[in-house]
């Protein structure tokens, strides 16, 4: 899909060619798309095919025509009833007089921009457009961190009623997400990085811009730094869960012990006594309340032992 958009005294509205100042956006775009824009902006199409891949890592390159910014961005997904984190990339193509957006899925962030519900925003401010979107972003992964957060307490509350596969499953699914969210957050503080830096070194950034750009970096560090901590937290859950679970069998293994040396003692003095030989009492008209008792006694005898050895 291709959209393009353009802004003029606060008002977004849709054009239906490339112009001067617009903002294009492409999410999933097909072949066709890419190489009708490639061809309009004078770009390698093979270099825009590149950015849909999943696995492509945040970076900042600067090119003589263009300057590329590629970060990750969260999005949720559910798949049998589990909701998972992930990160995509989404990638920004600065021209000099235009703005390329390359998304694999459509990025909630994006879409605000695109709705009009940003302030202040302005296609034809490429750098300022960008230093929105990491901002607003860098909201996004809080925002799913603290919803990764809460689900992780209401799963800790059931597994303390019980303890169950399904449960266990969503802990270390979320333990997943954390980890995708974290090495993103990374990534994404190397581009801040390397944009500070540029900022520095030339005149791209305005004192407003450069503002934000500093707000940008606070709330990407916050959130990095919850993604740890979260991270930390259920890492230690999951090994507290594992513990329980390892002393509750254990606890059900002795009771197992104990109900086995109860019933084993009758049994085999009731097999001794069933031999086909002579044995005491055979011919004792209440031989069998005497191996009865005498049975109970030893078998109480070896359960006492038991308990105290291993019940305690």
């Amino acid at each position: 899909m291709m959209e393009i958009f353009s802004s003029a005294a606060g008002v977004l509205t849709r054009q239906e060619s490339i112009a001067p100042g617009c903002w294009i956006r492409l999410v999933v775009p097909s072949g066709e798309e890419i190489a009708a824009v490639s061809r309009t902006l004078g770009l390698d199409s093979a270099e825009l095919m590149v950015l849909l891949d999943e696995e492509e890592l945040p970076r900042i390159e600067q090119e003589e025509r263009y300057t590329l910014v590629l970060v990750d961005t969260p999005y949720k997904q559910n798949e049998d009833d589990i909701t998972s984190y992930q990160t995509i990339p989404a990638a920004f193509v600065i021209l000099q007089d235009c703005l390329l957006t390359v998304s694999l899925r459509r990025n909630p962030v994006l879409d605000a921009f695109a709705a009009g519900k940003v302030k202040n925003f302005e296609t034809g401010k490429p750098y300022r457009f960008l230093l929105q979107f990491l901002y607003a972003n860098a909201g996004l992964f809080v925002k799913n961190l603290r919803l990764i957060d809460k689900k992780t307490l209401e799963i800790e509350k059931h597994l303390k009623r019980a303890t169950k596969n399904e449960e266990l499953f969503q802990v270390l699914n979320l333990s997943k997400s954390l980890v995708y969210i974290t090495n993103s957050l990374k990534g994404n503080t190397g581009v801040l990085e390397k944009l500070t830096r540029l900022s520095a070194a030339s005149d791209i950034l305005s004192e407003a811009d450069k503002d934000l750009l500093d707000d940008t970096v606070i709330e990407n560090r916050q959130a990095f730094e919850m993604a740890q901590n979260y991270s930390a937290t259920i890492s230690s859950t999951m090994g507290t869960f594992a513990s329980i679970i390892s002393n509750n069998v254990n606890g059900i293994m002795k009771i197992f012990t104990f109900a086995t040396v109860l019933l084993t003692v009758p049994m085999m003095i009731a097999g001794f006594f069933g031999m086909n030989v002579l044995v005491p009492f055979a011919g004792d008209a209440f031989s069998f309340w005497v191996i009865i008792i005498a049975s109970l006694a030893v078998s109480s005898a070896a359960m006492g032992l038991v308990y105290r050895v291993f019940m305690r």
